[in-house]
């Protein structure tokens, strides 16, 4: 707080013959501090001496609720992030066997090529 504005609220209590020293500031800045202590501890207490208490038993579930929604929140995101999870790696497994069927099929398919191209130089050997 600024000396000017400690000296136009106490105007009233200092006479104009009484010099205004440090000291005496120093003491009403300390003055001012306790009185705004003691005002806002007082206002601390308001609601609890004229408070309405259902309205704060209210007020505590609400919280409460709110509290067991945001955790049922919390586990929705962690299934939901499971459930990925296991879709992703099923997808995977999935895109694995697919592949490992095409090349199955590319095997058998070269084998029983194969196997033709065998066939008909065995059969053009007994011919000629």
């Amino acid at each position: 707080m600024r000396a000017w504005e400690i000296l136009t609220e106490h105007e009233d209590n200092n006479p104009p013959s009484k010099p205004i020293t440090l000291r005496l500031l120093h003491k009403m800045k300390l003055e001012m501090r306790a009185v705004e202590k003691s005002r806002r501890e007082r206002l601390e207490l308001l609601p609890l001496i004229y408070g309405n208490p259902e309205r704060r038993r209210e007020r505590l579930e609400l919280d409460r609720l709110e509290l067991e929604l945001a955790q049922t929140r919390v586990e929705i995101a962690a299934t939901e992030a499971e459930t990925k999870a296991k879709s992703r790696d099923r997808i995977s497994d999935m895109a694995k066997s697919g592949m490992k069927a095409e090349k199955q099929s590319d095997q058998k398919v070269i084998a029983l090529a194969k196997h033709g191209m065998l066939g008909r130089r065995e059969k053009c050997s007994t011919v000629t």
